[in-house]
């Protein structure tokens, strides 16, 4: 008999989407699966299988132009605070549903902290995704690139709220250890290999891959081209200079290139684009994937994860603290590279690209990576750990 499985998600697709394929194969085994979320998703998770919980979310549009990336010194204090605020508005929202509809396990987000909490105010087991590197005792991003300051005002009024937070709705849960949670697992969308410091982390820790959903192909390829995707995500992509410079790069060359530049920029800004440049609002990566000899990235874990598994290196070019982590590991394992300073000068962008799909390095490396993949078992395995920690 089926069990009710809560999903608990912060609106950005690049977490929605590496749950959905996990969502499929949970209803598809005749379990009960609802997922929290904003109504502008509403339909893709539907069609997933979910009933969905609808909230109102504080999170900037994906059509919002005026988003803009933290400063780097501040990006941690600054993120935790923005998910904290967003957990206060969703509480209220969600918890009563939740109360009259007790799930039998809750999945929750790392940046999902209604979830966290709901999971521990009703006692009932818990899993916590991480589509980012995970964080421990073992490794963190901020102390790794020397980006945490504790002293951060933000970071105390972080503290404050959260401490104000938890004494409203769960007093049982320790503020100090709440970004430290000790759930039935862990689970990661990438191989234990891509995570730094990856041997150290314990068995609860499941690294079970991307979980990709693979569409119908919709997009066919040019003939006689090497296609390069580029791309800088759903969030922080209102960047017309940089999808400029990359047109003034690759226009006119041999190269196909398709750019997916998001809803926040004025198409009109990129000016005159060349015969053999595509640009799109969205584009289904995996279908351009498969035809590509390689791919421009913010070096967002989905898509860095999504190009490992059809063989194509990346040239990242990241914008966040977790997106320059990403990157550094990018180059450490020989995934790919990294874009050079001066992007803005056409011949050394185009060179940088040239340089790396030739190198056979990289091409050992993506392809030791993508056996990595296929050996972590995505979302089967991902559904397999879930029910375990059901019963």
């Amino acid at each position: 008999m089926g069990r009710h499985i809560a999903f608990f998600n912060i609106p950005a697709i690049g977490h929605v989407y590496p749950t959905l394929p996990v969502v499929e194969e949970l209803t598809r085994r005749g379990h009960r699966v609802t997922y929290c979320t904003t109504e502008d998703r509403r339909a893709t998770v539907e069609a997933a299988g979910a009933v969905v919980q609808p909230y109102r979310s504080l999170r900037p549009a994906d059509h919002d132009p005026s988003l803009r990336v933290p400063c780097r010194g501040g990006y941690i204090s600054q993120t935790l605070l923005s998910f904290l605020e967003e957990a206060e508005a969703t509480y209220a929202q969600l918890a009563p549903r939740y109360r009259d509809d007790r799930p039998d396990l809750v999945v929750f987000d790392r940046m999902a902290f209604a979830g966290r909490v709901l999971a521990a105010r009703l006692d009932v087991p818990a899993i916590q995704l991480w589509p980012m590197l995970v964080s421990n005792e073992h490794w963190s991003m901020g102390q790794a690139l020397d980006a945490f300051d504790p002293a951060d005002p933000v970071l105390l009024t972080y503290v404050s709220r959260l401490e104000a937070f938890l004494a409203a709705h769960c007093p049982t849960l320790d503020p100090a250890q709440f970004l430290s949670p000790r759930p039935e697992a862990h689970l990661a969308f990438y191989p234990r290999s891509f995570q730094y410091a990856g041997e150290r982390f314990e068995p609860g820790y499941r690294f079970v891959g991307p979980c990709l959903r693979r569409a119908p192909g919709r997009w066919r390829p040019p003939r006689d081209r090497d296609v390069l995707l580029v791309t800088l995500g759903t969030v922080y992509n209102a960047r017309p200079d940089f999808y400029r410079h990359c047109i003034e790069a690759f226009g006119g060359s041999d190269w196909h290139v398709v750019l997916g530049v998001g809803e926040r920029i004025d198409l009109a800004d990129l000016g005159r684009v060349p015969a053999n440049v595509e640009v799109h609002r969205f584009v289904s990566q995996l279908d351009v994937l498969a035809h590509a000899t390689a791919m421009v990235s913010h070096a967002g874990m989905g898509g860095v994860m999504e190009a490992m598994s059809l063989g194509v290196p990346v040239l990242a070019a990241p914008q966040t603290l977790e997106q320059e982590a990403n990157a550094l590991r990018i180059e450490q394992l020989a995934l790919g590279a990294r874009l050079p300073d001066d992007h803005a000068d056409p011949g050394a962008f185009k060179t940088a690209i040239e340089l790396m799909v030739k190198d056979p390095s990289i091409m050992d490396g993506v392809d030791h990576m993508r056996r990595a993949i296929t050996a972590a078992g995505g979302a089967t395995r991902a559904a397999d750990i879930i029910e375990q920690c059901l019963r």
